[in-house]
């Protein structure tokens, strides 16, 4: 009697491998382009350099040349993310490390590890699951004010993947200078333009014109 009931669910065990493997078989292209969508996005974000205050002061220099040269200069991901270590333990001394910053087309995306008991504000509604330390990414369009200033207008945030309330991040921008949502980049006076694409962030001077 076991093996006269066990019989019909072999079958339909059976039945089931074959549907999975034609399936697989008919969408094998799909099947192919989603795990390489997969793999290549771990992979970029694996590749993201960690900023170093240390660094910061090579990328400063690169600023002074082009200060005086006048023409553009190229900041790397990296010279961002070394800036942006730099500046964060500046603000707010030790809140922040692992910091990552990515440069897309007219746009920057902003990574972090926040040591949250050292940032002096309520998360809101977050705070009674905020931990101690939380991953924090921030995201949106790098804009050309004027001369000298720049406007990074954050279009998403979030913590551990949660969508970060507009009222708590705006007190947290307002740390650093900015209102909700945008957060003032200044830039050396002699900058009349800027690009921002996946090999950087490219600074356009008065004597190589505005950006083309």
């Amino acid at each position: 009697m076991k093996g006269c009931l066990s019989l019909p669910f072999r079958l339909l065990f059976l039945a089931l491998m074959v549907l999975g493997g034609y399936v697989a078989w008919t969408h094998r292209q799909e099947i192919r382009e989603r795990i390489h969508r997969w793999t290549a996005t771990s992979g970029s974000r694996d590749s993201v350099p960690i900023g170093d205050p240390a660094g910061a002061p090579a990328a400063r220099r690169k600023l002074a040349a082009f200060g005086s040269r006048g023409d553009s200069v190229l900041l790397s991901s990296a010279d961002l993310a070394n800036l942006a270590a730099a500046a964060a333990g500046q603000f707010v001394p030790g809140a922040l490390d692992s910091i990552q910053v990515r440069v897309q087309r007219d746009a920057v995306e902003f990574r972090a590890r926040v040591d949250t008991r050292l940032v002096p504000l309520s998360f809101g509604p977050l705070a009674e699951i905020v931990r101690d330390h939380e991953n924090v990414e921030a995201g949106g369009d790098l804009l050309f004010r004027h001369p000298g200033l720049a406007e990074w207008r954050i279009t998403s945030a979030r913590v551990r993947g949660i969508p970060l309330p507009k009222d708590v991040l705006g007190r947290l921008l307002s740390r650093f200078g900015g209102t909700t949502g945008v957060v003032p980049i200044p830039l050396p006076a002699t900058v009349t333009g800027l690009r921002a694409s996946d090999a950087g962030l490219v600074l356009y001077g008065r004597a190589g014109g505005t950006v083309p």
